[in-house]
Formats: C-alpha cells, sequence, structure tokens
C-alpha cells in the first residue's frame, strides 16, 4: 500500500475516535445536574437581571428538554464552531476556547522542548548503554531509568524548584516575565502585542526569531526546570525502549551475517543495530505523550506557570461560589484528548515512512 492511501486510511480511523471522543464529554456534562450545568454558562459576579438572561440563553443553546440524540447534535454543532462554553475562576475568567487559545502557546512551548531535550538524550545514551548489556554502563542506565520513571513527577518538580530555583522569579501573564524584579521590561518590546508575544506566541521562540536574545535568556531560565522535569519519566522510558531494542536487534542473524562479513563494528551499531532498534521507540513516544499531557499540569502549578495545565486545574478549582466548571473541565479534556489523536496519528504516519511492512 502506498504511503498517502495508509495516510488517508488513518485520517478515516480518526472521524469514529473523534466521535467517541464527543460522546464521552457529552455523556460526562449531561451527568451533572441541569442546574450545575446552566451555571457553567451564568456569571456569577453579574447582577441578578443579567444572571436570569444568561440563565435563558443557556437553557436555549444547551437545547434542554430536547432528546439526547438532539443535544448530542447542538453539542457537536457547538463544538465545531468554537463553542466550549464557559468558565468562571481565579485564574481565567471567559470562554473556554479563548482561555485555550490563550495559554496553548505556553504550554506547547514546553512540551516541544520537552521531546527534544528527552530524544536528543535518550538516543546516544541508549545507544551506548545498549551496546554494552551485561556491563557498568548498562547497569547504571536501567537503574536510572528505574527510578525516574517510577518518580512521582511532583515530588522531582518541587525538588528542583527548591534546590535550584530560589533565585528564578515568577512569570506574569502569558509566560512573560514581570519587570521590576531584575528582569528586563516587556512592555517597550516591538513584537509583544496586548502582552503576548508574535507571531508563534512563544517568548523563546519569538525573541529568538526577532533577535531579542537578553528576552530569550530570561524565556529559557524559565524553562529549564519545567522542561527538566517533564524530560526525566520520558528519558527513563525512552531509555529503557532503545535498549531493550539495541540488545534484542544485535541477536538477529543479519548483524551476525554483517559481522561475518566483516563490517566494521562501528558502522554495524550505526546503520543495523541502532537504526532499526529505534523503530519501536518511535511508537513509544506516542504513548509517552499522554503521560506528559498529564505532568504538564502538576508541573505549570508547581512553577506557577500560566498554561493549559493550570487552565484545566483552574477549571478544577473554580470559585469559592461555583467550584467546579464543568465546561472548563470537558474542553480542555476534549482539547488534550484531540492532542492525543493527533500525536498518535504522526506517530503512525512516521512509524510506516521508515518502516513499509507496517502499510501492509
Amino acid at each position: 500500500m502506498e504511503l498517502k492511501y495508509y495516510i488517508i486510511r488513518r485520517l478515516l480511523i480518526l472521524i469514529p475516535t473523534a466521535l467517541g471522543l464527543l460522546l464521552m464529554t457529552f455523556i460526562l456534562l449531561r451527568a451533572i445536574p441541569v442546574s450545575d450545568l446552566i451555571a457553567n454558562y451564568v456569571n456569577q459576579r453579574a447582577s441578578p437581571a443579567q444572571r436570569a438572561i444568561e440563565k435563558q440563553q443557556a437553557i436555549a443553546l444547551l437545547g434542554i428538554g430536547q432528546p439526547l440524540p438532539e443535544q448530542f447534535y447542538i453539542y457537536i454543532v457547538d463544538i465545531l464552531h468554537g463553542n466550549l462554553g464557559n468558565m468562571y475562576s481565579n485564574f481565567y475568567s471567559g470562554p473556554v476556547i479563548v482561555g485555550i487559545e490563550d495559554y496553548l502557546p505556553f504550554t506547547l512551548e514546553l512540551t516541544i522542548f520537552t521531546v527534544i531535550v528527552s530524544v536528543l538524550i535518550a538516543i546516544p545514551l541508549g545507544t551506548f548503554i545498549g551496546s554494552r548489556p551485561n556491563t557498568v554502563a548498562d547497569s547504571t542506565g536501567r537503574v536510572f531509568s528505574l527510578i525516574f520513571f517510577a518518580m512521582p513527577i511532583f515530588w522531582l518538580a518541587l525538588v528542583l524548584q527548591l534546590v535550584f530555583g530560589k533565585n528564578i522569579g515568577p512569570l506574569g501573564a502569558y509566560g512573560l516575565p514581570i519587570s521590576g524584579q531584575g528582569y528586563p521590561s516587556t512592555q517597550q518590546v516591538g513584537f509583544i502585542v496586548n502582552g503576548v508575544s508574535q507571531p508563534t506566541h512563544m517568548l523563546f521562540i519569538d525573541s529568538v526569531l526577532h533577535g531579542d536574545f537578553p528576552l530569550a535568556l530570561v524565556a529559557l531560565e524559565h524553562l529549564i526546570l519545567p522542561v527538566l522535569t517533564l524530560s526525566m519519566s520520558i528519558l527513563a522510558g525512552l531509555l529503557r525502549f532503545i535498549r531493550a531494542g539495541m540488545v534484542d536487534t544485535a541477536n538477529q542473524e543479519y548483524i551476525k551475517t554483517a559481522r561475518a562479513k566483516g563490517v566494521p563494528e562501528k558502522m554495524v551499531l550505526k546503520k543495523h543495530i541502532r537504526k532499526n532498534a529505534l523503530l519501536p521507540s518511535v511508537t513509544v513516544i506516542g504513548l509517552l505523550v499522554a503521560g506528559l499531557l498529564g505532568g504538564v499540569v502538576v508541573v505549570e502549578d508547581i512553577f506557577k506557570l500560566e498554561g493549559l495545565g493550570r487552565l484545566s486545574l483552574a477549571a478544577v478549582v473554580g470559585t469559592v461560589g461555583n467550584n467546579i466548571q464543568f465546561y472548563g473541565v470537558a474542553g480542555t479534556i476534549l482539547f488534550f484528548g484531540l492532542i492525543l489523536m493527533l500525536t498518535n496519528l504522526i506517530v503512525d504516519v512516521v512509524y510506516a515512512f521508515l518502516d513499509p511492512r507496517i502499510r501492509y
């Protein structure tokens, strides 16, 4: 099967998967009492008259009183139009979709750096220990991977913050440094418009693109500890799979044949063993992203970073008068699920490109 047909087939499989995800979030919302569901569309800080108007608008918008299939249809239409409901919390108040748009870039930046750091370290280190089975280096690597794979991510984050984060000041809105705390003011920076850096909304990347390296160093300073925290669990998992793949591939008959023909050991290691051992690790990266998304919530809260993780946590905590913001929870769950689906699609396509046998 050609690669393009394989991609089309994988895209078609995403349709029932996405519908299943929508159905789960819909059931989650409809399992909530109607009064609490409507309350998430009503600003509790508004006047009584305004709250009454918003309540009637919410009843009409949600299709309350209509059959469940029709309500599900209305829910899908609202999602397609970007209406994920509203949430009101001490962290963010407003449409959920706007909150996701505002706080996604920092989480995305954090995730990109975490994946890059994990892969760049895991491949050479996994190759090194995997090519030396049952040695001191191999035993040390396995112990390291086991410890950090089992270590709670919140505990590691707290330790790193206490040991190395004492001199790092907090960030302000949208991941921007706060002026007056030893950091350059961002109010006069040309590529920061309405408190958001342009064009990617990721401060470090935008600073590099515009040549503002002092500000890029400030942004990088706040990324190091969170990225290091998230990288440890992913790195530990990748090391185990790369090491196992290296050892298993080294015992294959074609590797023995290559060595018998006199192929140099370095070429056998790089061209034959490592290339084939890395194929299963591509799939593992997609699975580890699921754990990464969960870890982002904890890490962003501990390091006080304004990203999608803290937005989802704020939806759970809510406000004193109206605790759980159900639409905020459902919206972030739906978005995290879509990210995971997209990640798995990319992983499947990359795997099929590297190993054509997967297409059949």
